[in-house]
Parts: structure tokens; C-alpha cells; sequence
């Protein structure tokens, strides 16, 4: 009997290589699953969290009486602490905040966090979604507006003066 032994390395290596594939390709499921999970679930404490300090921001300005200087500050601070430093849009939203007057208007200030919210939303639908139906996904325009630079921009203050005038 004679055993070819180029054909078995061979079938071994091919065995092997093959397995060691698989094992990376489920590990990395596996990594990503559980990074999608964690990343996930802090974006929800993180869009909940926003959402009742808006509405105790909007509840101090808009109640009978104003905010102390501490409260406004505090207010300030847990607010800038959970946006991005380095956003544009984010630092509007601060912008928004710092010019809430009390018994003012809230209009811009909450719609600059509801934008907030929805790009964030869009982007963990986008995350979640598998890299198969990605490509279909994208080609609907609704589905990749959120990604535009100008999707969070509030309007103009002089356009919303405008269409009140007309």
C-alpha cells in the first residue's frame, strides 16, 4: 500500500485552513453581535436620558418661577456632558440652550434635540441592519437622508419670521 503523502497534507491543510476560517468568521459574528448589543443599549439609557432632562430643562423655563442661576448651570452641564464637543450641531444645541429666556419660547431648543434623537435613532437602525440588505436599504432615498451633513440644521430664524409674517 502506498500512501501519497503530498495528498494528504494537502487534505489536512485544506482542513485546516477551512476550519480555522469558520472559527474566525463565527468569532467575529460573535464579537459583533455582542458589540451591536452593548452599543446599543447604552444609545437607548443615552436617548432616554436626553429625553427627561429636555423635559426638565423645558418644565424649569417654562414653570411659574425662573430657574436659578445653579439649576441653569447644572441643567448646562449634564447636557453638554452627554453631546459631542467636536459636533457643530451639538454645540448648536447648547447655542439653543443658552438663549432660552425664561417663559420664552422652547420651539428650537426641543426641535434641536428631536433632530438629535432621530439621527441617532437612524443610525442604530442603520447598524443593527445586516450587511446583506444594506445595499437594498440604501437605495431608497428616505432611508440615507439622515446621513447628510444638513439633516440636523434647524431652519433659519429669519425664514420661521418670515412665514409668520406671511
Amino acid at each position: 500500500m502506498d500512501i501519497d503523502f503530498t495528498s494528504l497534507i494537502t487534505g489536512a491543510g485544506f482542513t485546516a485552513v477551512a476550519g480555522w476560517l469558520a472559527s474566525f468568521l463565527a468569532l467575529r459574528k460573535s464579537e459583533k453581535s455582542i458589540q451591536i448589543t452593548q452599543i446599543t443599549q447604552e444609545r437607548t439609557k443615552w436617548r432616554s436620558a436626553t429625553r427627561e432632562l429636555v423635559q426638565n430643562i423645558v418644565i424649569a423655563f417654562s414653570g411659574e418661577q425662573e430657574p436659578s442661576n445653579e439649576q441653569k448651570s447644572k441643567y448646562r452641564a449634564a447636557l453638554a456632558t452627554s453631546l459631542n464637543p467636536k459636533s457643530n450641531h451639538d454645540n448648536q444645541i447648547l447655542t439653543e440652550y443658552d438663549n432660552l429666556t425664561h417663559g420664552g419660547d422652547t420651539a428650537r431648543f426641543t426641535l434641536a434635540i428631536a433632530l438629535l434623537l432621530k439621527h441617532d435613532w437612524e443610525r442604530v437602525k442603520w447598524e443593527c441592519l445586516p450587511i446583506y440588505k444594506k445595499p437594498f436599504n440604501y437605495m431608497v432615498k428616505e432611508n440615507r437622508a439622515w446621513r447628510k451633513d444638513d439633516y440636523r440644521s434647524l431652519p433659519n430664524k429669519a425664514n420661521k419670521q418670515s412665514k409668520a409674517d406671511a
